[in-house]
């Protein structure tokens, strides 16, 4: 993601640059987030980070250890088989409700997500096409039109993404195919089979995680 402190306040810049961080791996599980290095970071005073590290810690991307600071939390399998099963049920209820409720600019916003995609996985670009891969998501999900489903369920696909921006050109495949069937249900109106499939689709996610950090196999 790339951003600007000019559109956006200074407390929203340092939450959003730390995150987007900590998403894509920037940031290393054994960082110490020290408040002088965000701040020669990101060019930013002491407030706005602090309180960024605070809202990132209530979110659960960063731990605060006593005497030491703040880090990275990690992501366990079973944090993540926890996020996919809470993912699994409320994305398949917010792609019922965006069904129910897309407009054409959301479908067409949809179709373009799709389509980077698609352009990043034909170049290799499996962490950019990954990041396409979200953002997919995350305009169903607002276009569910509940902002209380929102709120909770764009921080579970950002935390979840932390292990998915890794991933292997096979699931990428997949998560295409899936993409453009769920699509296909939400442009044609069909909210049960939406639901459906985006319900299958984090379900095909977990099993992944689970054989990969689990089992040890693809």
């Amino acid at each position: 993601m790339e951003l600007s402190s000019g559109n956006l306040s200074k407390k929203e810049y340092a939450y959003l640059s730390i995150k987007d961080a900590i998403i894509n791996n920037e940031l290393t599980s054994d960082t110490v987030l020290t408040e002088h290095m965000l701040c020669g970071k990101y060019d930013l005073s002491r407030t706005p980070v602090r309180e960024a590290l605070q809202r990132l810690r209530s979110e659960g991307f960063v731990t605060f250890q006593k005497d030491k600071g703040f880090f990275i939390a990690d992501m366990g399998l079973e944090d993540l088989l926890q996020i996919y099963e809470m993912r699994e049920a409320l994305e398949g209820m917010a792609a019922k409700l965006c069904t129910m409720r897309a407009s054409e600019s959301t479908l067409s916003e949809l179709h373009y997500l799709m389509e980077k995609c698609i352009e990043n996985f034909d170049k290799e670009d499996i962490p950019k096409a990954m990041v396409y891969d979200m953002k997919f998501h995350q305009c169903i999900i607002s276009a569910s039109r509940n902002n209380r489903l929102k709120n909770t369920v764009n921080t579970l696909v950002e935390l979840s993404s932390r292990a998915f921006i890794k991933a292997d050109k096979a699931v990428a495949t997949r998560s295409i195919r899936e993409h453009q069937q769920l699509f296909d249900a939400i442009e044609s109106l069909n909210e049960n089979k939406a639901e459906s499939i985006m319900r299958q689709h984090i379900a095909n996610s977990k099993r992944y995680h689970f054989n990969r950090y689990y089992l040890g196999v693809e």
